[in-house]
């Protein structure tokens, strides 16, 4: 009997604590309503606006931008480097125009990096490293390449710390077609400054995981001789 009464308490207690949790919920409603009525329509407001954006800017952008790129990446598949940065006056602006023109769209932010690509190729590295350096995109490869290509305009501009940054950002991919290369291209930076246990540490990392896993590359084939070279550096 005792344990029956005690259990009616606890369940009293509980409805007590319930009702109060209620009462403060309501009290806080009708004494915050208005403010809370504001925060409910800026939000519906919000998102109103971002599918209104969404449907009348990005949408009919991205397409406009995607039917220029496939002609921009023809001419760049043609090395026809000055029409596709800057347009054949006819039906492709250029590279430079998509970039600047749909920045926001991700066709936009694409040619931002083929831009950039291209100025690399024409040996203008500072231009270069502005396109690339704005580049951010969902493809992890193109992303690691991205930052490989900055590293090589770091190594043409004499600037060899800020090349091994770079290449050791792009060595990070788990593409074993990308890593291999810019651990390569870090280690034979390192050798330009005399750092060659930093150079065999990274041949020896390339030989030892992509050897087995990746041929048809010259920094993979090539490793052990890559590994010699630096070890008779090292020696001397």
């Amino acid at each position: 009997m005792a344990k029956k009464v005690n259990t009616n308490k606890e369940e009293n207690s509980e409805l007590q604590a319930i009702e109060g949790a209620l009462s403060s919920s309501e009290a806080f409603i009708e004494k915050n309503q208005k403010t809370l009525i504001i925060v409910l329509c800026s939000v519906i407001v919000i998102i109103g606006a971002w599918l209104l954006f969404q449907n009348l800017y990005l949408t009919p952008n991205e397409e406009a931008a995607e039917k220029e790129m496939a002609l921009g990446q023809q001419y760049f598949a043609a090395q026809q480097y000055e029409l596709a940065l800057n347009g054949d006056s006819v039906d492709f602006s250029g590279f430079v125009a998509l970039n600047d023109d749909y920045s926001m769209t991700k066709s936009g932010k694409l040619a931002g990096a083929y831009a950039g690509l291209i100025y690399y190729k024409l040996g203008e590295y500072d231009k270069a490293i502005e396109f690339l350096s704005d580049y951010s995109g969902s493809d992890d490869v193109l992303n690691y390449t991205v930052q490989g290509t900055i590293g090589d305009c770091y190594v043409q501009k004499g600037e060899a710390e800020k090349a091994i940054k770079y290449f050791s950002k792009a060595a990070e991919s788990d593409n074993i077609l990308v890593s291999p290369i810019y651990k390569v291209k870090a280690g034979l930076v390192y050798e330009s400054l005399g750092q060659y246990d930093k150079a065999i540490e990274l041949y020896e990392e390339v030989k030892s995981n992509f050897t087995t896993k990746q041929r048809g590359i010259p920094e993979v084939d090539d490793i052990d001789k890559y590994i010699i070279a630096a070890t008779a550096k090292n020696g001397k």
